[in-house]
């Protein structure tokens, strides 16, 4: 054999090698998921600062936003079929709609303060999001409903609120006034605590449902229960917890000693959280959960040298 016909073989070997790495290296198997909801048949989430949706079996993920901007919060409408996200397209956070099958962004909210996508209201027509907007103090936010056609949004009769999740007709909804368990300190035992709240919007009545010296946030109303992410257990981990309305009975679900749930979202059926950067799905009629595993497909656009004003 030649050396022109060695040097052809090797080539054709080296690009074919070549092109599996790049392969492998596109599609990658992922972690560091963060803010996951799911709907009937899909989990949305956020990675490398962009909306993904998956299906609930996993596999392989579709993203939703490719723009420059920073994406986060994606919540589900209650028929699955619009997510509502926060995002930075205009150098301030700002509320936006997209449809799950893809699109352009609806932007909803135009105010010069930071505006959070908290939830949807049961009705489907309207998005909670959290703002500091009419608050003269710093880094405290209240709630307020927006349209899902947009227009000017109606602030609710809570003092303070961060996070929170309505329940199912509506007239109450559970809410937590700090989000201390993301903090960079761990183990909150003091008045930065946070507590799950439940306000009844037509009372306007409000009940401390856990009152512990624990941190709890990221509060979900399902049905006739309560979930919320709490350290109350003996390793001070942050783990799902249950509260029943009924038997006002608080229960653990999860029992992570090593890591902790980050954040939380429910659906029709399930709970999605996020612990030590993976997924996991949680039925609700059994409480038993499993990892999903997916992949995404990149270019790692982030990862390219770039010049940045940072002025």
């Amino acid at each position: 054999m030649t050396t022109k016909n060695h040097l052809m073989r090797f080539s054709l070997l080296l690009l074919t090698t070549l092109m599996y790495s790049n392969m492998a290296i596109s599609q990658v198997d992922a972690r560091l998921f963060r803010y996951p909801d799911v709907s009937d048949n899909q989990i949305s989430f956020v990675y490398g600062g962009d909306v993904w949706i998956v299906p609930k079996t996993g596999g392989l993920a579709t993203r939703l936003t490719t723009s420059t901007g920073e994406e986060a919060f994606p919540r589900f409408s209650p028929d699955g079929k619009t997510i509502a996200f926060t995002a930075t397209y205009r150098g301030n956070a700002d509320v936006y709609t997209i449809p799950v099958g893809g699109g352009m962004p609806n932007r909803l909210t135009w105010h010069a303060m930071m505006d959070r996508v908290v939830d949807w209201h049961p009705d489907g027509k309207r998005i909670l999001f959290a703002s500091p907007r009419e608050n003269n103090v710093g880094g405290v936010n209240q709630l307020y409903l927006v349209s899902d056609k947009g227009g000017l949004p109606q602030k609710l009769p809570i003092p303070y609120g961060e996070l929170a999740s309505f329940s199912p007709d509506g007239d109450r909804l559970v809410y937590v006034t700090k989000i201390t368990e993301n903090y960079p300190f761990k183990r909150i035992r003091s008045g930065l605590a946070s507590d799950v709240i439940l306000f009844d919007l037509k009372k306007g009545t409000a009940e401390n449902l856990t009152k512990s010296k624990a941190t709890e946030g990221k509060p979900a109303w399902h049905k006739n229960k309560i979930y919320y992410v709490g350290d109350g257990d003996a390793n001070m981990r942050r783990n799902i917890w249950s509260y029943d309305l009924s038997t006002k009975q608080h229960k653990q679900l999860t029992k992570f000693d090593d890591i902790d749930v980050n954040h939380m979202s429910a659906g029709p059926e399930e709970i999605v959280f996020e612990a030590g950067g993976k997924l996991y799905l949680m039925n609700l009629n059994t409480s038993k959960y499993d990892e999903v595993k997916i992949n995404v497909v990149t270019d790692f656009a982030t990862l390219m040298p770039r010049v940045e004003n940072l002025g």
